[in-house]
């Protein structure tokens, strides 16, 4: 593999995202309907997709690395 091609950044496209209190909660990558907060994994906030549209979470996008499980989430894309 060339340098050139270890170099070129990852692809990204558009994924769902819910914003609960001002924190973005970003879908895990291969646990499905989990989402994650920021910050280090030990102290980090999940929840369930559920349980942020329970919590009134607003649903949005933002362009991330690939899931392979987010198509499953209703209402988020725009077709």
């Amino acid at each position: 593999m060339s340098l050139m091609k270890q170099n070129e950044p990852a692809e990204t496209e558009t994924q769902p995202v819910f914003i609960l209190r001002g924190m973005p909660y970003y879908p895990h990558y291969t646990e499905k309907h989990i989402w994650v907060g920021p910050g280090h994994w030990t102290k980090r906030k999940e929840y369930t997709t559920t349980e942020l549209a329970e919590a009134h979470a607003r649903l949005t996008t933002m362009q991330l690395w690939k899931r392979s499980w987010t198509n499953e989430v209703k209402g988020w894309k725009i077709l």
